[in-house]
């Protein structure tokens, strides 16, 4: 029996180790993960208010046009003025396209990883799945090691009850035994066997009957 507990016990701590290494890298690739997914946000939240200012350089822009309309409308006479102006206007229309083209090129480079990020983020939630479910099951292999564990034990500690119950008659044997020893060798002390051994060869000379006051021999 020993050999075989030993046996299982060496096969529970491996599962127990399997379990617990398979939990730590899980419990590393989530954290892992979740940093990735702070750091994506905080990205995300800086887009945003890029977006926002490319909003108010825009509405600034169209205000600019407006000025500019109402400059052609209000001031021909100014021709020469207003070529300047005209001039500055298409210089910062150019800056403001050129700026837009910016915007535009980093707009498709962050959609393109934000795509990514999410394909990655379904990948990394499979295989967390994955990686939960065999967890569960080794913890199921566990549990059901222990009970077979406690099950040997209480098969174990009835055994030990068991060979108490015979210890205490092989004493209580002994006892009756060690007793009878006593009172044998007290008999033959006080000169019971002589009287004995007379008894026997008359019984002898009697047709070889016993003497009923021999004592009992050990076995």
């Amino acid at each position: 029996m020993f050999p075989f507990k030993v046996s299982k016990w060496m096969g529970l701590a491996c599962f127990r180790s399997l379990a617990a290494s398979s939990s730590s890298l899980r419990r590393k690739k989530l954290i892992h993960k979740l940093q990735e997914e702070k750091a994506f946000r905080e990205e995300m939240k800086h887009f945003r208010e890029k977006i926002e200012d490319f909003r108010e350089e825009m509405w600034t822009f169209r205000g600019k046009i407006c000025t500019f309309r109402g400059q052609i409308l209000g001031f021909w006479e100014e021709e020469r003025t207003f070529w300047e102006e005209e001039k500055t206007f298409w210089k910062e229309e150019r800056a403001f396209w050129e700026m837009e083209k910016s915007f535009r090129e980093e707009e498709k480079a962050f959609w393109k990883k934000y795509r990514i990020f999410w394909k990655e983020d379904k990948a990394f939630w499979k295989e967390d799945n994955a990686l939960w479910e065999r967890d569960r099951n080794l913890l199921q292999e566990d549990k059901a090691l222990w009970e077979e564990e406690r099950a040997l034990w209480v098969e174990e500690r009835a055994l030990l009850e068991e060979e108490k119950a015979l210890w205490e008659d092989k004493k209580s044997l002994w006892e009756e035994e060690n007793a009878l020893w006593q009172e044998e060798k007290a008999f033959w002390v006080e000169g019971g066997g002589q009287v004995a051994e007379e008894q026997m060869l008359e019984g002898g000379h009697h047709g070889g009957r016993r003497s009923p006051a021999f004592p009992r021999r050990r076995a």
